[in-house]
């Protein structure tokens, strides 16, 4: 796959936020979780699982392990976990989005936000974890009960935009919980009344597809724009050597007479398919397979999958991409 698209999806993921201070401080508490990690899991874009497909996986020095046949099932995406029960009046969202986890084929912490059209510096976001927050670079300033358990408040000083605040609890266990504020939101009391109001009620993800391979799990998601499935019998999805199947958004079609060069490592003939009512485009590549199609809304979509996948497979995933 040429260098263009790996950027293009790399920053697909990487870009996992809403563009406001408040997210910028979410994303420096990842970026510092990741670097404590590095050496532990390697090179580790995010994309990496979005962009690299293979047939065969690498387990350890020794073990490999070689995929079965493929069997598609009816599947639905996971909605993320938790919500408010009431969302405060003019905030426009959410933006949800959840990073892979390095340790294992599944999803690490999940992120919502909102924001408010009319003043950005007033924003909510909401983190589910599986471990404890990293908060480096945080002052502790309070401590407050919620849902009977004990949570830790903290403020953060942001360069160019005001100050934020979040309080950090375990709602269950391997379950820790985020809720952040800024601007009107961005105060001790605030954040703390609304994770009094944390509920589980899950709210859907934008991006879902119909058909998966039976066992295969979400490992990330940013927003509808794009979706990346795993193989549990892999690697992680941080890892290069992980299979998974990925469906991304892109900003605009390629015209299909490009898609040989654009996409690159192509292995055989592009051949015109019918997906969803409309003329699509797969090509067998070095990785896997590219599928360049639409939703019946025009909105151009590509899918990618592991080479072990038959062309009718492929077709057959990507009939059932939507956007609810």
């Amino acid at each position: 796959m040429t260098t263009d698209l790996r950027t293009e999806l790399s920053a697909a993921y990487a870009d996992v936020a809403l563009a406001d201070p408040l997210d910028a401080v979410v994303r420096r508490g990842r970026r510092i979780r990741r670097a404590r990690r590095a050496r532990r899991v390697g090179p580790a874009l995010v994309a990496a699982a979005a962009v690299v497909v293979g047939v065969t996986v690498v387990q350890g020095e020794d073990a490999v392990v070689v995929p079965g046949p493929i069997e598609l099932v009816d599947y639905s995406v996971p909605a993320f976990p938790l919500s408010f029960d009431q969302l405060p009046a003019g905030l426009v969202g959410p933006s949800i989005s959840a990073d892979p986890s390095f340790d294992e084929v599944g999803l690490g912490a999940q992120h919502a936000g909102w924001s408010d059209p009319d003043d950005p510096d007033n924003s909510l976001g909401l983190g589910v974890h599986d471990d404890e927050p990293d908060t480096s670079g945080e002052d502790e300033v309070g401590e407050a009960e919620v849902d009977g358990e004990d949570a830790t408040v903290y403020r953060m000083d942001v360069t160019g935009g005001p100050e934020a605040y979040s309080v950090v609890w375990e709602r269950a266990d391997d379950r820790w919980v985020r809720v952040s504020g800024s601007g009107r939101f961005g105060s001790e009391d605030a954040v703390v009344d609304l994770a009094r109001r944390v509920v589980d009620r899950g709210m859907a993800v934008p991006l879902q597809v119909a058909l998966a391979p039976r066992g295969w799990v979400v490992v990330a998601y940013k927003d509808d724009r794009i979706l990346t499935l795993a193989d549990p019998a892999g690697a992680p999805a941080t890892e290069a050597a992980a299979r998974t199947l990925t469906v991304h958004l892109p900003p605009s079609a390629i015209a299909p007479a490009d898609l040989p060069t654009a996409v690159g490592s192509v292995v055989g003939p592009m051949e015109q398919v019918v997906v969803q009512g409309r003329p699509a485009h797969l090509l067998p590549t070095a990785d896997g397979w590219y599928l360049q199609a639409e939703i019946p809304d025009g909105t151009a979509f590509v899918l990618q999958a592991p080479a072990d996948f038959t062309p009718a497979q492929v077709v057959a995933v990507a009939e059932g991409v939507a956007r609810p």
